[in-house]
């Protein structure tokens, strides 16, 4: 009896030995389901991709463009938009992340524009108002001198994958509180391709993804990288009329009361 309950033991602890084993050899993220449960919303990706940006972020040209974003944006070709233009996209990344990170890139002070593009993987962790109140807080954290577009959460194609019918009415409701966020700072832009992009129920059409109902492939991207690149006219032309403006503006001259602007 001794003797197999020895065996026994000494089984287990082999089986538990391989388990770990594996485990350590399985990609970070693969261990993060297994260990808890379920994927962490903050990836090790993430924080790898944060790193490479953190070495590049010191040697960007004053007066790029650079595009904040989650794997739609990683796998932009964002040089096809601006030049010169920075590629800040992570995949699966969300408001989190991108709050966590914005304060991190001092290129964003010397940029001639930000072009930000996220929110559809805040869709499984977080309602619309979560969103939109994690939206509205990246928007105070850029510079306020700093032209930015912001782009729609673009739509996809409910019938690709299970885990996708209704998200486009959910997009469609975010996209409007978004824009009204856009419409209330002087230099943002909404940019939102999705009409673009859809058939006429709104969904995104089948021949401008790469099968997963929700990646742009290169004919996708073309459209996308067409809209983008007229928001940021749109966005200069915001800044320049601006600055006309300022300089047009009647100087108050040196001793007199502008009762416009108080004592």
């Amino acid at each position: 009896m001794r003797k197999a309950i020895v065996l026994v033991y000494v089984a287990l602890v082999h089986v538990l030995l391989v388990v770990c084993a594996v485990v350590i050899t399985l990609p970070r993220w693969v261990q993060s389901v297994i260990m808890t449960g379920r994927q962490h919303e903050i990836t090790s990706h993430y924080h790898d991709m944060v790193s490479y940006h953190l070495r590049m972020d010191g040697n960007v040209p004053d007066g790029a463009v650079i595009f904040i974003g989650d794997s739609l944006t990683q796998g932009l070709c964002v040089a096809a938009i601006a030049n010169p233009a920075i590629n800040y996209g992570i995949g699966g990344d969300t408001t989190v992340g991108v709050l966590a990170r914005v304060a991190l890139y001092s290129s964003l002070a010397k940029a001639s524009a930000i072009v930000l593009a996220i929110g559809a993987n805040d869709l499984r962790w977080r309602s619309n108002e979560a969103i939109i109140a994690n939206s509205q807080r990246i928007l105070e954290e850029l510079p306020e001198d700093v032209p930015v577009v912001f782009s729609a959460i673009l739509p996809v194609d409910e019938g690709a994958r299970s885990d996708l019918p209704g998200r486009n009415t959910r997009t469609r409701a975010l996209n409007a509180d978004m824009k009204q966020q856009c419409l209330r700072r002087t230099r943002c832009v909404f940019s939102d391709a999705g009409p673009q992009l859809t058939n006429q129920r709104g969904a995104l059409l089948s021949q401008l993804h790469v099968g997963d109902g929700v990646h742009l492939n290169s004919q996708g991207n073309t459209v996308w990288i067409a809209v983008l690149r007229g928001a940021l006219l749109q966005a200069q032309q915001k800044v320049t009329s601006s600055r006309n403006e300022h300089l047009s503006a009647p100087a108050t001259p040196l001793g007199r009361h502008d009762p416009a602007i108080g004592p």
